[in-house]
């Protein structure tokens, strides 16, 4: 310990060249302006540098610092920072007011804490009160509309589901373009991480309600310290630490809500009224040449009178769906003391899907334990473990058991259950599928045990500012899978079964040496560390696709028609970095950051990459010249530039690999992929601009301008079909995304009673691809409907190009290669018709306070991209399945000489093509805003607390996704980032009431 002390001393002495400044105590109470209350947490910080503490339950504090240091900062959230005077003296109170900004509240960034007037880079920051409302599984789903620049794409409505996340837009085109999410400073696992289910999400495991704060990290010079991830963003996540009452007297919350959820489907789409139904089937039998009022025997598929409107029919998507109950309870202890701080949490959520057989239940706890050993050591854990239960059917493709599909799809005229009570599975619309059979009798789940597990030791080192602090994770998912087809719901007399088991573990350890130096009215802030993450995953899978359904499980199938499988997969991340952060007057801030990591998924000799990135910012409200504005509380100027980088591919892309093969019923291996040695880092470079105002104590914003740019970006290049491989991962291409966002908070009414606050942030993205290497196009991979093409978006939509209905005969028409109309489908183009990123987004949030009451309202809008709804082909089929259901949205079709419709003319069996795949037919303006979340509160006064022995007593009634403005002709409009899809659950609206109390 001895020659680690005198080594590290060293190379403190050797770097920095700095001498040791001498530190004096200083101690004091902060108190309430509003009622001279002790205030504890209050954030003391000697200005200009992170020496800091927090005040404790008494409103008292004790902070060593420099001799040299002049200005003591007094933060808390919600109340107005007080800057006072060190002056000499040993005891400095402090007393705060009520306040709606907040420029010296300490934020956490990269390895570390700074106020947000040091900041440099781009960041956002979500407070915990922001989130804990929301009737959401977790809370990538909690951010659309929150920060500019973040878009928020949901993929699907289901509980338990995942979001894709974009930050400025999307950095890569197959390369994985979401952000990384950093909990406690340590990496997580996030994605889906099951083996059967449509979609699954790692990060449900967390309860939202036990995040402190969320600090979004957009450009090179927050984000590049993460090196090799952070070309995408990065999502910073602290959990609460221990807090305690004014009396010392540890915390105890409980909140419990119940609530339901409901398709959100505010433009009433669904199924045809059966009136409309029979009307189009009788035209469509009329433009076939058929008779629909001919009952002779051979013409009965055609036969639909009139009469049949008064028969009994059956709406499939009332009978699939329902009002989800949704269920969530809470229990969380905390406090603290001089030396030790604690926090537990117990959580329960149960949430049923607005479609039968989807439901999620998580049953989740947390403990943060922090101690303070003695004046040089601290040690602490933090620890998440959950369990998860979800269920699902098959949805995000058109199979017929899709309840969301096959709702609109089966004929009216199919009953769902028979005469004598037992579902119905003579179906012929729906390929004699029953997908309310299906939600009863089959299975489909994931039950899943997770762990996530941080220790960390921090210690003071003898030389002055200078501390090390090394925190160590580990992260476990087990999975077990199960997918069963019930002879009950599907024909033949024995069952077909399919189970997995699969394990996900991650190890990180982080360490880090900092070091603080004031010296006169300069400030250094200090950082170097090291970081490995070791990552492994395997699976098991059995097919049994004969078991018996008394005892569905695989030991009834017989051996010789099970199948198994076995699956492995590794990498390992190495990585080296270094930050200096330095201050001058509180005026002018550098902020340089070196990293340099290694990883397995590369070749040996482009292995390591080195990203770096340089930010500076003037606080020009600091200089001599604006002190005499009043009206200026903060005016900034930002800029950077950095390079950060993308290893989000195969582990395995870089070697090449064999895999077993069958010929002449005998196994042997077979080259599968060529090697690929040379196969490096995808970069991303990006140059920010920013502004930072408040003025009047009213009014605060920021500004942003920025333009990133990828280079060698991880693409399948096409080999010749003589080598054996139809391509390769090369490093080619590059792509830009460049755009400004705006963030603007206003303190509307400023009152003692009564508070009015509005906040509006919108962004614009634009993204182009510069080059392709030898192709300047390339359909792409995984969707044919989108195209990657030089001087074009990222994502283009690759159709043919539909020119609508002929007024004169109700024909659809399409546009051929020579710009004339055709009728002929197989003569059609394809043109770029659109794109599914959007111009602008953003948010709106307004919150309204009279004493106790308080009224919380987001809102969340997109504007400028298109969506695809293919399965409209279908349901707006025009007659190309004959007999099935329709949309609502399809009686706007041709019925007579000088319609103008959107859909031709249905002819029964229609064999024209009129609905054919990848049409510009499908597409439509995804232009939307959203009452994203709306809460209204009550909190009893203090006067009344105290009788009842409580510290906190709120009710709230809560709704999410309340109403959605669009055009579009489906459920909802979100598709993904991608704007395309099958069968998508759709977004719900939910509703809740809920309790709070704290004693």
């Amino acid at each position: 310990m001895k020659r680690l002390t005198t080594l590290l001393t060293l190379f403190v002495f050797a770097c920095f060249q700095l001498v040791q400044a001498q530190t004096v105590q200083v101690s004091g109470n902060v108190t309430s302006v509003d009622d001279g209350s002790p205030l504890p947490g209050v954030s003391v910080v000697v200005k200009g540098t992170t020496i800091g503490t927090a005040t404790d339950a008494d409103g008292h504090y004790d902070l060593s610092v420099p001799e040299d240091a002049t200005t003591l900062v007094f933060s808390f959230v919600g109340m107005a920072t007080q800057e006072v005077e060190i002056g000499g003296r040993t005891m400095i109170n402090a007393a705060l007011s009520s306040e709606a900004f907040n420029l010296n509240e300490i934020i956490v960034v990269a390895y570390g804490q700074q106020s947000r007037e040091a900041k440099t880079g781009a960041v956002g920051v979500i407070k915990s009160d922001e989130l804990k409302d929301i009737a959401e599984t977790s809370i990538d789903k909690m951010l659309d509309g929150k920060v500019a620049g973040v878009v928020v794409s949901s993929e699907t409505g289901q509980p338990g589901g995942a979001n894709q996340i974009r930050i400025r837009g999307t950095s890569s085109i197959l390369a994985g373009s979401q952000p990384l999410y950093i909990v406690d400073g340590v990496p997580v696992m996030q994605g889906n991480q099951t083996y059967f289910q449509n979609t699954g999400n790692a990060l449900a495991s967390l309860n939202p309600n036990d995040i402190e704060d969320i600090t979004i990290l957009k450009d090179a010079s927050a984000a590049s310290i993460y090196g090799s991830r952070a070309a995408n963003g990065v999502v910073v996540i602290t959990t609460k630490s221990g807090k305690s009452t004014a009396s010392g007297k540890s915390v105890v919350n409980f909140r419990t809500s119940l609530g339901q959820e409901t398709l959100a489907n505010d433009n009433d789409y669904g199924t045809m009224k059966f009136e409309d139904w029979v009307d189009f089937q009788r035209a469509a039998v009329i433009n076939a040449g058929g008779d629909p009022d001919d009952a002779s025997a051979g013409n009965a598929a055609y036969y639909y009178p009139t009469s049949l409107k008064d028969s009994t029919h059956t709406d499939w998507l009332d009978q699939l769906t329902r009002k989800g109950n949704i269920y969530d309870a809470e229990l969380s202890i905390q406090g603290n003391n001089d030396r030790t701080s604690h926090y537990f949490s117990a959580a329960y959520q149960k949430h049923e899907g607005a479609f039968y057989g989807v439901d999620f239940e998580k049953y989740q706890g947390r403990l943060n334990l922090e101690h303070q050993v003695n004046d040089w050591l601290k040690v602490g854990t933090r620890i998440n473990a959950a369990y998860t239960d979800q269920n699902d059917v098959a949805m995000q493709s058109l199979y017929f058991v899709n309840p969301v599909f096959g709702g609109i799809l089966i004929s009216p005229l199919d009953p769902v259950f028979n005469d004598d009570g037992t579902v119905n599975l003579d179906i012929p619309s729906n390929s004699n599928t029953n997908p309310y059979a299906t939600a009863l009798y089959d299975d489909q789940w994931e039950k899943q045990n997770r762990l996530s597990s941080n220790v960390y030791l921090e210690v003071k080192l003898p030389v002055e500012g200078l501390k090390f602090r090394t925190t160590d994770n580990y992260e476990f998912t087990g999975g077990e899978g199960r997918r069963y087809w019930s002879p009950l719901a599907n024909s033949g007399d024995l069952g077909t079964l399919q189970t997995s088991r699969n394990k996900y573990t991650q190890m990180t350890t982080s360490n880090v040496l900092s070091y603080d130096k004031i010296f006169g009215s300069h400030s250094l802030n200090l950082v170097a560390g090291q970081e490995a993450v070791k990552y492994n995953t395997n699976s098991y899978y059995i097919y049994s696709p004969d078991v018996d359904p008394d005892i569905p499980f695989p030991t009834t199938s017989t051996s010789t028609a099970d199948q198994g499988d076995y699956g492995e997969s590794a990498y390992t991340l190495s990585s080296y970095f270094g930050r200096l952060d330095y201050n001058y007057a509180s005026r002018y801030y550098l902020t340089a950051s070196l990293r340099t990591d290694g990883s397995s998924r590369f070749g040996a000799d482009t292995r390591w990459g080195t990203f770096y990135a340089v930010a500076g910012s003037w606080n020009l409200h600091n200089e001599s010249f604006l002190q005499n504005l009043s009206m200026i509380n903060q005016l900034k100027l930002r800029g950077s530039y950095g390079i950060s980088g993308n290893f989000n591919i195969g582990n395995y892309e870089q070697f090449g690999l064999y895999s077993s093969e069958q010929y002449d019923g005998v196994t042997g291996l077979a080259p599968s992929q060529p090697a690929n040695p040379n196969l490096g880092w995808e970069n991303n470079a990006e140059l920010n601009g920013g502004l930072d105002f408040t003025v009047y104590d009213r009014v605060s914003g920021t500004f942003e301008i920025y333009q990133r740019k990828t280079t060698n970006m991880l693409l399948n290049y096409p080999l010749s079909r003589t080598s054996g491989f139809a391509s390769i991962r090369q490093n080619i291409g590059e792509l830009q995304n460049s755009g400004i966002e705006g963030m603007v908070d206003v303190q509307v009414v400023k009152g003692s009673a009564f508070n009015w606050s509005v906040g509006v942030n919108i962004a614009h993205n634009k993204s182009e691809i510069l080059d392709l290497g030898k192709d300047d196009q390339f359909i792409n991979p995984n969707n044919s409907r989108i195209v990657h093409k030089v001087g074009e978006s990222l994502y283009s939509f690759y159709l043919y190009d539909y020119a609508g209905v002929n007024p004169a005969n109700g024909d659809a028409l399409w546009y051929n290669e020579d710009g004339n109309l055709t009728n002929k489908y197989a003569d059609a183009r394809r043109i770029i018709a659109g794109s599914p990123e959007p111009k602008y987004v953003g948010g709106i949030n307004t919150t309204l306070r009279f004493k106790g009451l308080v009224l919380a309202a987001n809102f969340a809008f997109k504007t400028g991209q298109q969506v695809l709804i293919e399965e409209n082909r279908y349901i707006n089929g025009d007659g190309y399945l004959w007999g099935i259901g329709q949309a609502n949205t399809a009686t706007d079709y041709w019925k007579k000489p000088g319609d103008i419709t959107r859909n031709p003319k249905p002819i029964a069996n229609n064999n024209t093509s009129s609905n054919g795949y990848r049409s510009k037919r499908w597409m439509y303006d995804g232009d939307y805003l959203r009452v994203k979340d709306i809460t209204l509160s009550y909190d009893l006064p203090s006067s009344l607390l105290g009788r009842i022995g409580f510290e906190r007593f709120r009710i709230y009634v809560s709704a999410t996704n309340l109403y959605t403005f669009h055009d579009v002709p489906f459920f909802d409009p979100e598709r993904g980032v991608e704007g395309t899809g099958f069968g998508i659950y759709p977004q719900t609206k939910k509703a809740s009431v809920g309790l709070e109390v704290s004693f």
